[in-house]
């Protein structure tokens, strides 16, 4: 079996880490040619839950990272979605499959960039992830350390009718089914963790203050509003009939604790996660535009209020002189229609 992973930052090293300990195939792209070279010349070395030296093939051609890929792992960012789909674009071929992880929206953006013609002509199967798979962080010197595995998380195709193959579940067995990409994306909990926090320490983070971002800045009314933003999300995932839960069954579950409130949870759960030292950090410019802005613009056809989303989406917009609402995902293009039928569902409630 050929994996393509795309993106060789923490995730995607450590996914191709892992693939290549388990005896797979692996290709990675990277846009980093001197981490191309050095990874191919020297291998990777994979410390903390697996362990393990292996030798994989990164490239900088994406033509040739997913020539013969079976499987196509995208690990990028969420704003390299687009430009990754839009360069995949002509070089792929019948019966490949598109992971997103996470998915952020990926797989309708995915659909809508190659639209109904090449995913069914070539027989595309799209998915995508509600987080990602592990916990990790790679170095710039050849080593990435995997510290958790998470459970539970969800993986969904475009097409329900078309699951994801059998062998690819098997080898990330922490991935359980879901019913749509809708399930997926609404049950990313990052997007209402991260820029309500960071938001509520933006002086701190702007004056590179070290701290623990989840210890001493999940202060208890930051807590409240990410709480409250959840109430939303979970709103919206009610009108579309998607099976969800709250941030705190999510946590629970991913990690197999028992925490009685978000409060006590995050840093329970992350002790020593620091605080980014920018404000031009991905959980901003990240999870606003590709997280909060689809929450934001489904609330809006749905008939949903957002208010806690919106003042956060709008805030966070002027503070950083930043259209995050343009930039991000808005469903354009997309009818009701066809957004219904991704939900898996009817009509809303």
């Amino acid at each position: 079996m050929t994996y393509a992973v795309i993106g060789g930052g923490n995730t995607g090293q450590a996914i191709a880490g892992y693939l290549r300990l388990e005896e797979e195939s692996v290709n990675l792209y990277t846009r980093d040619p001197n981490k191309a070279q050095r990874i191919s010349k020297h291998g990777l070395e994979v410390k903390g839950i697996y362990s393990g030296k292996v030798i994989l093939e990164a490239s900088t051609s994406m033509g040739e990272v997913i020539s013969d890929a079976k499987f196509i792992i995208i690990s990028t960012t969420a704003m390299g979605h687009e430009p990754i789909v839009n360069q995949i674009k002509p070089f792929l071929k019948d019966n490949q499959t598109i992971v997103f992880f996470p998915g952020y929206w990926g797989a309708v953006e995915c659909k809508r960039i190659l639209g109904d013609d090449i995913i069914k002509n070539k027989n595309i199967t799209v998915a995508e992830t509600s987080a990602m798979p592990f916990v990790s962080l790679a170095d710039n010197t050849g080593s990435v350390t995997i510290n958790k595995i998470k459970h539970n998380v969800l993986i969904s195709t475009l097409c329900k009718e078309k699951p994801i193959a059998t062998s690819f579940m098997n080898r990330f067995p922490q991935l359980i089914h879901g019913n749509s990409v809708f399930e997926t994306s609404l049950n990313n909990s990052n997007v209402v963790i991260h820029p309500p926090i960071a938001l509520l320490n933006a002086a701190r983070i702007d004056a590179s203050e070290a701290f623990q971002f989840y210890t001493d800045g999940a202060s208890p009314y930051s807590v409240n509003y990410v709480e409250k933003m959840d109430i939303e999300r979970l709103q919206i995932a009610s009108r579309l009939n998607v099976d969800t839960r709250s941030i705190l069954t999510v946590l629970n579950e991913f990690y197999g604790t028992d925490y009685p409130n978000l409060y006590e949870a995050l840093p329970g759960l992350f002790p020593t996660g620091l605080a980014p030292t920018t404000l031009d950090h991905r959980y901003l410019t990240e999870d606003i535009p590709f997280g909060l802005v689809p929450l934001s613009e489904l609330g809006k056809i749905l008939g949903v209020e957002t208010p806690y989303t919106d003042s956060l989406i709008s805030t966070a917009s002027l503070l950083m002189d930043s259209d995050y609402r343009k930039d991000g995902v808005n469903f354009n293009g997309l009818t009701m229609e066809s957004l219904l039928s991704m939900s898996g569902v009817q009509k809303i409630k």
